[in-house]
């Protein structure tokens, strides 16, 4: 069974030998270890310091290299455009793009295509955003967005998705959330809360200006013929949502209808990538549309019983893993994932998917180790 045809019948609701497995996220320096000797390549990671990506094809010769990767690290979706293979929501036409306006030895800038800035640090990783464009209503009728139906801008994109689908792999391509779009590219986090309830018309404006260019982007990519679109749209805490499930349904839930309705009429699906104790807002998701769900981490209060209940029977429940998962001792983590897949297999359909991406200080060996147990259970 190829990778694509797994995929299929997994969101037909059939039942698989083998639970599938997503990687979410590999940082840098342990993906150039798990690849050698072969090197990475620029392009194949979503790397700040190299700045703005590509819009053209990757080639086969990369593209076969990527799907290498992903066998190495067992991940059951191929994402698709430049920058896009490390992490969940990372890289592609469908994201605003970056340049690096300045740089040195431990430091960088970055500039968004939105105007947005963010200087990053290496030892130790840090990022801070310490400019976004939208201050007041003024200031976001004079922004300037790039234009999200310039065909130069998916020419790539469409072959890259074409090979990808001719060998047999299941295609994602990435797009911004609708709200945490807004907090990444256009307005300061805790403003735009404020707004939600101080300023609701300019609250609609901000998540208006942004949803009008997603969907064009995801139509974009759809026409493409993409399998999948995934989104980050953290909606919830450890303890709670970020806001009241009312102001979801008023400012974003219209825009998720939209979203899913369009990627629906090309026969695609949607995966939402949300942490935080979202149960209240589950009803609403599935209502949505939503294919795929992530990442279901139990120590955020996400038990596969009640996530099934509020979802209904047909999303895919993706995760599961616990955020501290990659702190404990091995038979400890053994013993979490044979109740992880098997929750997963009771409550499915299930991806298997950690809660976060793999930590900056696991090591190779670790790593490694954490595959084969996993390869192991998710096959018995």
């Amino acid at each position: 069974m190829t990778q694509r045809e797994q995929m299929q019948a997994l969101l037909a609701g059939e039942s698989l030998p083998v639970t599938p497995q997503w990687v979410m996220a590999v940082p840098m320096a342990l993906a150039r270890e798990l690849a050698a000797p072969s090197p990475l390549f620029q392009g194949f990671l979503e790397s700040p310091e190299d700045g703005a990506y590509s819009f053209s094809s990757l080639g086969e010769p990369l593209l076969t290299k990527a799907r290498e990767f992903m066998e190495l690290i067992d991940r059951c979706a191929f994402p698709v455009g430049w920058g896009a293979a490390q992490a969940f929501g990372h890289g592609g036409p469908g994201e605003f793009n970056k340049t690096v306006i300045e740089q040195e030895a431990n430091r960088f800038v970055v500039e968004y295509e939105t105007g947005a800035r963010k200087e990053v640090r290496i030892k130790p990783w840090n990022v801070h955003t310490f400019y976004l464009p939208v201050d007041s209503p003024e200031s976001l009728e004079a922004l300037s967005l790039p234009d999200a139906a310039e065909p130069k801008r998916y020419a790539g994109f469409r072959q890259d998705v074409t090979w990808a689908k001719a060998n047999g792999l299941w295609t994602v391509g990435w797009v911004n959330g609708f709200f945490s779009g807004v907090h990444y590219f256009l307005r300061d986090y805790a403003e735009f809360l404020m707004d939600l309830l101080a300023e609701p018309e300019f609250a609609v404006a901000l998540v208006d200006r942004l949803g009008q260019w997603n969907l064009e982007a995801v139509r974009q990519m759809c026409e493409a013929g993409v399998d999948c679109i995934g989104l980050c749209d953290d909606l919830g805490s450890e303890q709670s949502l970020l806001f009241s499930p009312e102001l979801y349904r008023e400012f974003f839930l219209p825009w998720h209808q939209k979203l899913c309705h369009l990627v629906h009429s090309y026969g695609a699906v949607v995966h939402l990538h949300s942490h935080g104790c979202i149960l209240p807002l589950l009803p609403d998701l599935a209502k949505a549309g939503f294919d795929i769900l992530n990442p279901l981490d139990p120590n955020e209060n996400m038990p596969f019983d009640q996530v099934r209940e509020l979802l209904g029977p047909k999303t895919v429940l993706c995760g599961g893993i616990n955020k501290y998962f990659f702190e404990w001792p091995q038979q400890e983590q053994r013993e979490h994932l044979r109740q992880v897949v098997a929750q997963g297999r009771k409550h499915g359909p299930h991806i298997l998917m950690d809660s976060g991406g793999i930590p900056d200080n696991v090591s190779l060996e670790r790593f490694r180790a954490f595959l084969e147990m996993s390869r192991e259970i998710r096959t018995q």
